[in-house]
């Protein structure tokens, strides 16, 4: 799955799985949490689910 995640670097599956667990539109969250059971939670998030969602890598970095 490398391949599809040329730009993600750092979110995993369960990161997003949780993100989309508030996310408000809740007809979006529950399509996208179908697709991520393809994928293992350790895997990285492929670039295109990311930008679908508007969302990139530094919106899943922890404020220090």
């Amino acid at each position: 799955m490398s391949q599809l995640s040329k730009n993600n670097k750092t979110v995993k599956v369960y990161q997003l799985k949780e993100y989309l667990k508030d996310y408000p539109n809740r007809v979006v969250a529950e399509i996208y949490l179908e697709v991520l059971q393809n994928f293992d939670d350790d895997e990285l998030v492929p670039d295109l689910i990311l930008e679908n969602l508007l969302l990139s890598p530094e919106d899943f970095k922890e404020d220090a």
